[in-house]
Formats: structure tokens, C-alpha cells, sequence
């Protein structure tokens, strides 16, 4: 096993984004949701190779490309949902450069870069 367990390394990260994400747009964070989605998460990646893991570790473009599918999959994005939808039009949030408003995409039906 590695020094750094790469599960528990990004379901932090995981964590530390969601939590910054709702502080940033002002909104109490469903708690049970994110836990759950946190699962979700953690559960997924169990079912991936340990070079898939080592891949979002090193690449940030794919790690969130799945952060996004994990916040959607959990049924997160449907907390909230009219709210943030609101906020997500907001030109204020999208120029803000906080990276964890990249979950604001998945509100706006934006694609995600590649």
C-alpha cells in the first residue's frame, strides 16, 4: 500500500471542494447529501483500477471531470437545485476563479472543458 491511500486522498479533496462550494455561494450544505455523495464517491473508485485513481490524483482536468459526475450521480445536484440554478447565472460567480464553482456547470448545462 502506498503512503497515502489514494481513495482516502481524494475523498477528502472531494470533501474540502463541496465544502467550499457552499460556503462560497452563502448556502447551508445538505450534510446526509454530501455524505452520501462522499460514499458514492469512495464506492465508485473501489471499482476502479488503482491507475485510474493515480490519474485524478496527477491530472486535475479528470479528477474534476469526475468530481462532476459523483456530485450529479449522488443526487447532490438536485439539492438546492433551484437556488444554486440561480446563483450558477450569476456572471459574478462564473469570473470568481474559485475552483470549487466548478460544480456551478452541472446547474448552467455548460460542457465541461477538455
Amino acid at each position: 500500500m502506498f503512503p497515502t491511500d489514494p481513495i482516502q486522498s481524494l475523498r477528502q479533496e472531494f470533501r474540502t471542494q463541496l465544502e467550499a462550494f457552499y460556503t462560497h455561494l452563502k448556502l447551508a450544505p445538505p450534510y446526509h447529501s454530501i455524505e452520501k455523495a462522499i460514499q458514492h464517491l469512495a464506492n465508485t473508485l473501489r471499482t476502479k483500477p488503482e491507475t485510474f485513481q493515480q490519474v485524478l490524483l496527477r491530472d486535475s482536468q479528470e479528477k474534476w471531470a469526475f468530481f462532476e459526475k459523483i456530485f450529479e450521480a449522488s443526487g447532490l445536484s438536485r439539492k438546492h437545485r433551484g437556488i444554486i440554478t440561480q446563483l450558477a447565472q450569476n456572471p459574478s460567480f462564473a469570473s470568481s476563479g474559485v475552483e470549487s464553482l466548478r460544480f456551478l456547470r452541472i446547474f448552467t448545462n455548460a460542457p465541461s472543458p477538455n
